[in-house]
Order: C-alpha cells, then structure tokens, then sequence
C-alpha cells in the first residue's frame, strides 16, 4: 500500500501558517528553558558565537584606527585603564581581581578579556566596545559619537595580556588605590573620581591623559558634571562616572576640585611633530575629521595632509608655525571668520569677573581639539553657554583647530 501525497497550494498555505503557530504554541507552553543555570546545548552555544563572530567581522569593515594614533601610547592606555575598573572589572575580571562567581554562573558568561587582543583585530574590539552584543550582557558605549574613548579602551585591551597585579594597580587605580568610605558617600566618590584626575584635579598618571581640573569654577564643573550625568553632554567614560552620583555629591566633588591649586608644569614642549603627521596629534585619539567639517570646507589634498585654501600656516605643519597661530586666533582672533579671540572668554582677566567659563591654558593639546571637533560637528552641549561656542567652532578650518590645540597646550594651567 503506497502513501500518495498531493501538494497542492491550500496545503502549502496550511504548512506556512502552522509553523509560526506552532512556534507560538511551544513559546506560549513555557516549556522553553530560558534558566541560565542550564547553560546552551554545545550545538547551540557554538552557532550562536560564531554567528557573533562573523557578524563582528563583517559589520567592522570599514573601521580602522585613526591616523596619526598608536595603541602603544601609555597615555592613550591609561585613558582607558580607570574606565575598565570602574565599568567591566566586575564582570571580566582583572590582574588580581577574579570574576566572581556570579559573573561566571550567567549565559553566556562574560569571557575574560587578558586574550582579547589575540583573539579579534583592532577594528572588531572597536566594534564590540562600541556597539556591544545583544543577549549576552555586554552593553554599548554610553556615547556614540565619542570614537576617541572607544580607541582608548581598545588600546588598554591590547595591553592588559601584559600586566601584571601591580602595573594593573598602577593604571586602573593610581594613588587612590586603595579606595576608602563606603559606597555613595563622598570618600568613596573622590576616589573614584581620583583614579584618573588625581586628588588634586591634575590628573593621574604622566600629565596630557585627562583634563586637568584643578582650580576650574566651580559653577563650570558642576554644569559639566550635570551635563553628564543627565546625558546632555555625551561621553561614555563621563556619563556613567557622574549618573550614579546625587545631586548634592556632585556639587561637593564640583567644590573640592575647584578649590585645588592649579598644577605647575603642565604646559607641553614645543616639540617638532613626526613627518607627515599634523602637530599635536602624534599618540593621541582624536575624534575623526567630521561631516560637517567637509561640508562647509573647500579642501586640497597636498602631501597626504588635507589643508584649507585658506589657511594662514600651509604644509607643511611646522610646531613653531602652527602655534603661532594658535596665539593669533587666542589673542586677537579672526574677526571676518566670526572668531573672537579665545581669550576674551577663556583668559584669566575675563574669568576674574565671574563668568563661570573654564580656562584652557595647560589642557592636553588632543582634549582642546577633540572639544572643539566635537562643537564643529554640533555633538557637544549641555551647559549653560553651550550656544556660545557652537556658531565659533563650526567656521574653524581643521588647521586653526589645531593650531589653538597646541598653543593652549604649550601654556601654563589657568594663565
């Protein structure tokens, strides 16, 4: 006896309706295992990672370290190094701080990360740290226009297979290592906060890793730091540090770092850049020339720089030439660009009458520029004169960006 089956259309339709409704039956059962405590099926856990892989690989394509950046550069490294204790410690373990064993009992479990490097190409960390993975735990970067963090953080991840307990100790903790008070008070928040700005707001670790923020107003650190905290002002490395903490805690870690005296001997040499690489920029991430920049600038391409037509300082990009102008645009300013001069906001006489405005003297050449691409490009905002610095940073050729960068660099903190 043969079994004759007829396919015909009516039979197809009925097959293609019951196979969602079934799906939906198995789900609506709650028979489907969703414990973490019965991990995947071997089959299933590797399909579900090498799907991972090979949509990491090809969605990064494209992606590649900006130039004029080494992911050897120690202050790059250190960058990234107190945001990994603070944020991913917990879950991925350090040098001679094990995961725990809760972190271990979730599906999938967070991999340690000492043979990341090994394992996925700069570009790939990029995107992972950038992006995340879903159903794993692993979130986004808090901000995504801040590639310049990202880059940071996968430069300490390239060097952590290297570190021992102590060098580990060193970067991710510095001088507040070990913490103290209890969590939520303010002890335990200016250790944290110490771990990359030091005590004393001058920064831990060589000086050019973080802005320094000694002596800064105090009306202008606490905007900065509500900023962040309610994501107005984005940063993947600001934005979690300042949301856990109350308003009250905020406005004592705004006083206590405005009441430290300025550091000395912060300003950097003028020093000639390497060959081929715009001054300033050599070991430092910085954000990537943005769209705006390219749509409101009449570019030339000469000896693989690209340089305004109009540019004061041509190629090539002479340390001494390029600050010069950067005392240019700070002193006087270029009034038929509607530049005013930096200074008449940011100086010390202008700050002697109260305006809550930082000073800039003394700031790491890379933190100037990348505030200022990040003005030019409209992605930075938050504070109360935010609108004052967006109409001045979008006319600035790339050069006068970096021309200010360095010049503020080479000065004394709070001149």
């Amino acid at each position: 006896m043969k079994l004759r089956v007829v396919i015909t259309g009516r039979r197809l339709l009925y097959a293609a309706l019951a196979v969602p409704l079934l799906a939906l039956g198995v789900g609506w059962s709650g028979l489907v295992s969703i414990a973490a405590s019965s991990g995947h099926y071997a089959p299933v856990g590797w399909f579900l990672h090498w799907t991972m892989q090979n949509a990491v690989a090809t969605q990064s394509i494209g992606i590649a370290v900006p130039d004029g950046v080494s992911l050897s550069d120690p202050l790059l490294v250190r960058r990234g190094a107190g945001h990994f204790q603070s944020n991913c410690a917990a879950c991925h373990g350090a040098p001679g701080q094990p995961q725990s064993a809760a972190m271990r009992a979730m599906t999938p479990p967070p991999p340690p990360l000492d043979g990341a490097a090994e394992k996925w190409r700069d570009r790939e960390l990029f995107w992972i740290v950038q992006h995340g993975i879903k159903y794993s735990g692993m979130p986004a970067w808090a901000s995504q226009d801040r590639p310049d963090e990202v880059w940071a953080m996968v430069a300490f991840l390239k060097t952590l297979p290297q570190l021992d307990t102590a060098a580990w100790r060193d970067l991710a903790y510095g001088a507040a290592w070990p913490g103290g008070g209890t969590p939520g008070d303010f002890p335990s928040a200016l250790a944290d906060c110490s771990r990359c700005h030091g005590r004393d707001g001058a920064g831990a670790g060589a000086a050019g890793t973080v802005p320094v923020i000694a002596g800064q107003p105090e009306a202008y650190l606490l905007s900065a730091l509500r900023a962040f905290a309610t994501g107005e002002r984005e940063s993947g490395i600001m934005q979690p540090a300042a949301s856990i903490h109350t308003d009250a805690r905020l406005t004592e870690l705004a006083r206590w770092y405005a009441g430290q005296p300025l550091p000395a001997g912060t300003a950097d040499a003028l020093v000639p850049p390497p060959a081929g690489v715009a001054a300033g920029s050599e070991g430092h991430a910085r954000l990537p020339r943005g769209s705006v920049a390219q749509e409101r600038e009449l570019e030339v391409r000469l000896s693989d720089q690209t340089v305004h037509v109009a540019s004061a300082y041509g190629p090539p990009y002479e340390a001494e030439g390029l600050a010069a102008l950067g005392r240019d645009l700070a002193e006087r300013g270029l009034p038929e660009r509607k530049i005013p001069a930096c200074e008449s906001c940011h100086g010390a006489a202008a700050r002697a009458k109260g305006v809550p405005y930082p000073y800039l003297s003394g700031q790491p050449e890379w933190y100037i520029a990348t505030q200022l691409q990040l003005w030019k490009d409209g992605k930075r905002a938050g504070t109360a004169h935010a609108h004052v610095m967006s109409p001045i940073a979008i006319t600035m050729t790339q050069e006068q960006i970096d021309a200010v960068a360095l010049w503020y660099a080479q000065q004394p903190a709070g001149r």
